[in-house]
């Protein structure tokens, strides 16, 4: 798993320093310490950017002018769609240029694809990770990191944190699920690669996330601070191999989880305050000299610990490079500042500064030149190319070769158009949301896609946690909408979602099974039959769509009729109707286990 090449001390090949080394040496030795400090900074800010208006608020532009940051995140609460986010894009970096900062910011954002990305509308949103590994073809992870740093570039970020290198190792984890390519670690490590090389492919900067490995935790860090139980060797088996293959695959950064390890570090610390981890481990044993970047300090884990201002401190001891302090202004500029009296009283040295700074400056120039030998003098495609047709279309195809038939008891599917004429639809009326995904999605697409063909779709918007009475209630406004078949969507991020969802699905295939499917013989528009699509025997088909976590589907075991999307974007739904009403032939395979149920690999053709 380690990379044991005889390098020197910062992992690259003794001898004399680049050009490129040399010129950040320069820049950083004309930096006061302040400036030093700055640029290993990265925030954010809450405020909308109105394009129109063209101001960035007087927050962030404080923060541009003192300290000079070094990095900027935004959120989908900053800009509505890709015009906007380019506007916003150049003036952060014009206002950074007239207050001298030496270098280009890092403009980053969470575009990790599927459930977590930034910027949606106009873009080209691919299915997440697992979506991606369900195909069966690592190129998919390349093709769309490729497109999504294209697009983000054509925007004017520079940077993402992606791709997503936990091993979902445990099918209940709160945080990660569907961002994960999977639960072996051969699997992430070799998707997650080709992710690394497709975003370094356009010259973007990626962060590795989330180390030492997110995918084995009860606690969603946003909250809480997790803990990564096991031993050493499980470590050594499961959760480090991911980053040593982003690593080997030309990784410019990595992203720390605030995440407690007891075989890693006794002491307690998490991961993003942890020496061991990140100087021991990640730096000396594992041989990264990219650019280590802390998850947002401004998390509970972190919060409810040290303290955001405190862990900046620690986290630059520990052996970080930026750290990340996404919201509120306050905390940033206490940050900066403990941060410089560190150094003034001599916890922190200042060629452990120049160590972290020297670093930033090279990989930015790096990139620099890497871009404008790709597209010009500005570092970045046209904006045209997001959204374009090619990328729609690679999109398209992706969604389609993922959706992962489960199971098709007595044929269910494909659906016969011609006699499934009217169709209930159950979805989840608010989706589960993680605290990185920062948009809304309209959840009315399946509705709408079955009306496009034709078809009358009663739709029926249920809350996450359905009570018994609301699942009465569902089930018999099914009922009489006299319809020919049900679709019913899940999409559950906790326990509780997921018993309470499942409950809701049992209860309308106990309510069709029940169903008369005589009552409405000869009736017009609906024959509300059984015989016409599926089995008598088992009433109105019930077709569950687990449109985020293929988990789902343990609240549900009975349901005789199951497929996942893996996520809940517009192209994943579209396939995933296209599969139900046999357009489509679905060629996805589970990339984890679901336990007591199914393998990893299963897939059904319909």
């Amino acid at each position: 798993m380690m990379n044991e090449a005889s390098n020197g001390p910062t992992g690259r090949p003794m001898g004399e320093p680049t050009p490129n080394e040399r010129c950040a040496d320069r820049i950083v030795a004309g930096l006061s310490l302040r400036q030093k400090i700055g640029q290993m900074m990265a925030v954010g800010f809450p405020e909308h950017f109105d394009g129109l208006e063209g101001r960035l608020p007087e927050g962030i532009l404080s923060l541009l002018a003192d300290p000079g940051v070094g990095g900027v995140g935004l959120f989908a609460r900053n800009a509505k769609d890709p015009a906007e986010m380019l506007a916003l894009t150049c003036s952060l970096q014009e206002t950074a240029r007239a207050a001298g900062a030496p270098v280009p910011l890092f403009i980053m954002a969470d575009q990790e694809g599927g459930i977590v990305i930034q910027v949606t509308a106009g873009t080209t949103v691919f299915p997440g990770n697992m979506a991606l590994a369900a195909t069966g073809e690592p190129a998919a992870a390349y093709e769309a990191a490729r497109i999504i740093g294209l697009e983000a570039l054509a925007m004017g970020l520079n940077a993402v944190t992606a791709p997503d290198m936990d091993v979902n190792a445990d099918a209940d984890n709160p945080i990660i699920g569907v961002r994960a390519y999977g639960d072996d670690a051969a699997l992430v490590g070799a998707l997650g690669a080709q992710a690394v090389r497709g975003f370094g492919s356009v010259g973007l900067f990626c962060t590795a996330k989330h180390f030492p490995g997110h995918g084995r935790t009860a606690v969603d860090s946003h909250l809480g601070m997790p803990r990564l139980d096991g031993s050493a060797e499980d470590l050594e088996s499961v959760d480090l191999p991911p980053f040593a293959a982003a690593i080997a695959g030309g990784a410019t950064g990595i992203m720390t989880a605030h995440i407690q390890s007891a075989a890693l570090d006794p002491s307690g610390a998490c991961a993003t305050l942890s020496r061991p981890m990140l100087t021991g481990l990640l730096r000396e044993r594992m041989r990264f000299d990219g650019i280590i970047v802390t998850d947002c300090l401004e998390m509970g884990a972190i919060q409810q610990s040290v303290g955001t201002a405190r862990a900046a401190v620690e986290a630059v001891i520990a052996g970080a490079d930026m750290v990340l302090l996404a919201h509120t202004l306050a905390l940033q500029r206490q940050a900066a500042d403990m941060l410089e009296q560190a150094v003034r009283f001599g916890e922190i040295t200042e060629e452990r500064i120049d160590q972290s700074c020297r670093r930033i400056v090279r990989t930015k120039l790096a990139l620099e030149a890497a871009r404008c030998g790709m597209w010009g003098a500005d570092g970045r495609p046209p904006l045209g190319i997001v959204g374009c047709r090619e990328h729609l279309l690679a999109e398209e195809r992706i969604a389609r070769q993922s959706v992962t038939l489960l199971r098709n008891e007595d044929g269910i599917l494909p659906l016969a158009a011609a006699k499934a004429r009217r169709i209930a639809v159950v979805y989840p009326a608010t989706m589960p949301r993680l605290r990185a995904e920062d948009v809304d999605d309209d959840q009315t697409v399946l509705g709408q896609e079955i009306a496009a063909r034709g078809m009358e779709a009663v739709e029926i918007g249920v809350g996450l946690t359905p009570t018994a009475g609301e699942a009465a209630a569902v089930c018999g406004a099914v009922a009489g909408a006299r319809v020919d078949a049900v679709i019913v969507a899940t999409s559950c991020k906790t326990a509780e979602q997921e018993r309470a969802q499942g409950a809701l699905v049992r209860a309308l295939l106990a309510a069709m099974r029940e169903a008369d499917a005589g009552s409405s013989a000869g009736s017009t528009g609906s024959t509300g039959s059984t015989g016409s699509t599926g089995s008598a025997r088992h009433g109105i088909p019930v077709i569950a769509c687990a449109i985020r976590n293929p988990y789902d589907i343990r609240s549900y075991p009975d349901a005789r009729t199951c497929l996942v999307t893996y996520g809940y974007r517009p192209c994943s739904i579209r396939a995933a109707v296209e599969v139900i009403f046999g357009e489509i032939v679905p060629r996805g395979r589970l990339p984890v286990e679901i336990p007591g149920l199914y393998p990893r690999g299963h897939g059904l053709k319909s």
